[in-house]
């Protein structure tokens, strides 16, 4: 197995600091290309008897009124994302204008950005062992993951997986109206203070709140160093594991944010006690996180009605159960919240749509980036948590997709996720 040395860790290396030209961020989802029931207990891997096709399913009224399906290319063409994967085959009326879409702020061109070159720059400036040990990813069935602590994160982070983070972080925005966290922090980051995102993914969220916020500093941590170097001088990124002990002095944080992370934290009760202790008396924490199990507000999907995607997320769940962390913890963290002291505990669900069935513009927008992210990632979902987690074999695996694929395709399930953001507040001393 490729680790990096242990110096690494010890430093809390900082992956921002070592390359210093600055130049701007490459571009949002929004102006890049994208590439690319039974009870829990007796789960196992499917025959080919249990994959078979459903049955069909009826299209009723529901809280998201449906519409019919058309082109969708025109969709992505209208966020400014190019998308040749055949995986998206139907669905959307054309003729939206860009500027209406949350988000969508971006123009392509203001970027210098040669995507053939980007990485080779990014590591202009480092130390020899260090930039070979930041390139030594693990590779496991055509998927690349993280070397740095290999297997504490069951999913991959090639450009696949980056790819559908900036997808969810698009999705986010349109969902709450291009607001990047609920928490009433906003009047200090305009005046200057400190923020933590934990498991920071690609960084988009922090690089973009440091041009909107300039006088607050951004810290970003991840497991992969996937998030680039040149950004501007009040963000930084560290290689680090976030459940370690950490090295920031106590109540240094006015705000700490976590979003689309909490599936795979293993000690929820320490975790929140180290945020406790790190965030400053008056300071907030914020999770956002989907509730991944379909819910239904008309008869489409019913709790009898044949959905291969209910049956995935429920195997997923106890994959990752079995590896250690919890696929819908966020149910539990308003609870885990007060228990670790924290006070004003709110929270707030909108529902995300699983695909475009959704009458309403907005709601279509993010249901398809979501149903997209679905697809495209569902290779890297399944690898560990079905294959380490539940011992299944690969051919096991692509049976089982085969009806998971065409169920999430289908517009006549209207199916949607609840998104729950919840945060609180560190009482003053």
């Amino acid at each position: 197995m490729n680790t990096p040395p242990e110096s690494i860790h010890s430093a809390r290396f900082r992956l921002s600091d070592h390359n210093p030209r600055k130049r701007p961020h490459p571009p949002t989802p929004n102006s890049r290309m994208f590439s690319t029931s039974p009870a829990m207990r007796n789960i196992g891997p499917p025959s080919p008897t249990s994959v078979s096709a459903s049955a069909s399913v009826s299209a009723s009224a529901s809280s998201f009124t449906a519409v019919g399906s058309s082109e969708e290319e025109a969709l992505y063409a209208s966020v400014g994302a190019h998308r040749p994967s055949t995986a998206v085959s139907s669905s959307l009326d054309s003729g939206f204008d860009r500027g209406d879409i949350v988000g969508a702020t971006m123009d392509p061109t203001e970027f210098d950005y040669d995507p053939e070159g980007y990485d080779d720059m990014e590591m202009e400036g480092y130390p020899e062992s260090i930039e070979s040990s930041l390139r030594n990813h693990i590779y496991e069935g055509g998927l690349r993951y993280h070397a740095y602590r290999d297997g504490k994160y069951a999913f991959p982070n090639d450009d696949v997986e980056q790819n559908r983070d900036d997808m969810k972080h698009t999705m986010t925005l349109m969902l709450f109206k291009d607001k990047y966290f609920l928490a009433p922090v906003e009047e200090k980051m305009k005046r200057g203070c400190h923020v933590l995102d934990l498991g920071t993914g690609t960084g988009i969220w922090c690089i973009q709140l440091g041009e909107m916020y300039p006088n607050t500093k951004f810290h970003g941590i991840d497991l992969s160093p996937i998030q680039p170097n040149m950004v501007t001088d009040n963000v930084y990124f560290e290689l680090d594991d976030f459940e370690d002990e950490w090295m920031f002095p106590e109540n240094k944080f006015d705000f700490v944010h976590i979003r689309h992370t909490l599936h795979s934290i293993k000690d929820r009760k320490t975790l929140l006690e180290r945020i406790f202790k790190h965030v400053k008396p008056g300071g907030y924490v914020e999770f956002q996180e989907l509730h991944y199990w379909p819910h239904c507000d008309d008869d489409s999907c019913t709790p009898m009605t044949p959905y291969a995607f209910r049956d995935f997320l429920r195997y997923l769940d106890q994959g990752l159960r079995n590896l250690g962390s919890e696929l819908n913890s966020i149910l539990e963290i308003p609870r885990e919240l007060d228990e670790a002291g924290f006070v004003d505990v709110k929270a707030i669900t909108k529902k995300c749509p699983v695909g475009v069935w959704p009458r309403n513009k907005d709601l279509r927008y993010a249901g398809l980036f979501l149903r997209t992210a679905i697809m495209d990632g569902l290779r890297g979902l399944v690898r560990r948590p079905f294959g380490t987690g539940l011992g299944w074999t690969s051919i096991q695996i692509e049976m089982f997709l085969m009806d998971v694929r065409t169920h999430v395709m289908n517009s006549d399930f209207h199916t949607y996720f609840p998104f729950h953001v919840v945060y609180a507040r560190k009482p003053m001393e």
